[in-house]
């Protein structure tokens, strides 16, 4: 009688054991699923705020390069044309000196030379040169000044940037 109730206490106890071990078993499988479509859904989540954020950013861009861009080049373009023409004189002393701009900067190249160049220079205005264009020629060396390029650059990589980010959202 008493090895009965030994068995049966034994049968009851591991019976008891291994409910415990499925329940924890069944409970770590439960919260692997939960943090697995957690981390789904935070993707998902991170990659519609990306999104949002993306299209929302957009026309603020498009403004900065269309409008404010192109007014910091024409604004920055006298003073590097200045500094590329004290640059080349000290490489090229006692050489004439000649700037070729377009007729919207002439002025502002004129203003921004008196005091800086010493040397005498021409300051010519050429009409197939865009407001963000120059040439600095001294002697035989002649310098370039394209930001022209360099705004028409950054509109093409933002525009293939908001064009791939379009795609994407597309796509999922």
């Amino acid at each position: 009688m008493e090895d009965e109730k030994l068995a049966a206490f034994e049968k009851g106890y591991q019976a008891g054991w291994d409910d415990a071990v499925k329940a924890q078993s069944d409970t770590v499988a439960k919260i692997s699923a939960d943090f697995g479509q957690n981390l789904q859904d935070m993707t998902f989540t991170y990659q519609e705020a990306l999104s949002k954020l993306t299209v929302s950013i957009e026309p603020i861009m498009a403004e900065i390069i269309d409008k404010l861009l192109p007014e910091v080049v024409k604004n920055a373009l006298g003073a590097h044309i200045i500094e590329q023409t004290c640059q080349m004189i000290k490489e090229n002393a006692e050489q004439p000196v000649e700037i070729v701009v377009a007729p919207a900067n002439v002025e502002t190249v004129r203003e921004l030379a008196q005091g800086k160049i010493s040397a005498p220079f021409e300051l010519i205005s050429e009409a197939t040169l865009g407001e963000g264009q120059a040439f600095v020629r001294i002697g035989s060396a002649e310098q370039s000044v394209d930001l022209d390029a360099v705004v028409s650059g950054i509109s093409e990589a933002m525009t293939a940037f908001f064009h791939e980010a379009e795609q994407e959202n597309k796509d999922g």
